[in-house]
């Protein structure tokens, strides 16, 4: 585990919240350049694409990993954390989530991408064979095949993807670090004054069985199907007022999110003691509570 510093509190950034944080947030690219059918180029890299407030976040990974350069695009809020170098990605990346494993469907693209990136290390992707079976691990993982290798290879078999066998329970780092990803606090206030909160985590809908998961580990929640979208989507949800204040709040002060997300988590937290502390609210209370709302999530400016 690496340590950092942070308002001059020492936190511990643990191997269970990377791998989770990836779940959410990761990518392991597999790229092929052809410029002619005999011709090609194959690139790997490991990513973390993130809006450019949590750059911060990113430095600690390259930190932690000791590998990898991290990139800001100002000019589109964006910022990455990338490891290119093969050895880096085999000695590094590769053994880090093969011990501390994946468990979305994010890690059947890992276990796809760690095989090209050990074809690459023994130059079997230089071969043609080598090359052609490259093809059906890249046309499985993440967007499957460009439009411009399938001009020069319109017949590649996709390999089938591997099972990722989800555990029984769930790692309480490896929670925070996924929500810190795709979690989400939202407070809503009605027109009757009536402030109600609401906790979720977000994934493709392929991850449903994921999500079910966070009913058994908080012990609250239900998981929502949206599929009325184009990109099927579901949900874990805690709404139950009590059970933030006794399961929610007990969890992410023990585990915190270790990203900006955990100054949004401070702010749903301060409203929910607002409203656990008073019988009725007054005007001033619903006033901290709607300025705690307009400066979380998007209202967040750093």
């Amino acid at each position: 585990m690496k340590t950092f510093i942070n308002n001059n509190t020492t936190h511990t950034l643990h191997p269970q919240w990377i791998t989770g944080f990836t779940d959410a947030e990761g990518c392991f690219s597999v790229i092929i350049e052809i410029t002619e059918p005999l011709k090609w180029k194959v690139r790997t890299s490991f990513e973390i694409n993130l809006h450019l407030k949590n750059v911060d976040i990113l430095y600690l990974i390259k930190s932690f990993f000791g590998v990898g350069s991290v990139f800001t695009r100002p000019h589109l809020n964006r910022c990455v954390y990338r490891v290119t170098k093969n050895e880096e990605l085999l000695t590094v990346i590769i053994l880090h989530f093969s011990k501390y494993s994946l468990i979305s469907k994010k890690g059947e693209d890992f276990i796809l991408w760690s095989k090209v990136v050990n074809m690459k290390s023994t130059k079997k992707h230089l071969t043609f064979e080598g090359f052609s079976t490259i093809l059906t691990y890249y046309a499985a993982i993440n967007r499957g095949v460009s439009s411009k290798v399938t001009k020069y290879y319109p017949n590649i078999e996709v390999v089938d993807k591997p099972n990722i066998k989800l555990p029984l329970t769930l790692n309480p780092n490896w929670v925070s670090g996924f929500v810190a990803g795709d979690g989400g606090f939202i407070i809503n206030i009605r027109k009757n004054n009536k402030v109600e909160f609401r906790f979720h985590v977000a994934q493709h809908s392929k991850d449903f069985d994921l999500l079910n998961l966070f009913i058994n580990f908080f012990n609250s929640g239900n998981v929502y199907l949206r599929s009325n979208l184009s990109t099927p989507r579901c949900d874990f949800v805690i709404q139950n007022f009590e059970d933030m204040i006794n399961k929610m709040i007990t969890h992410f002060d023990k585990y915190p999110l270790d990203t900006i997300k955990q100054l949004d988590y401070n702010d749903f937290k301060q409203a929910l003691l607002i409203v656990k502390s008073k019988k009725s609210l007054k005007s001033e209370d619903l006033d901290k509570i709607r300025e705690l709302k307009t400066g979380m999530n998007t209202g967040r400016i750093h």
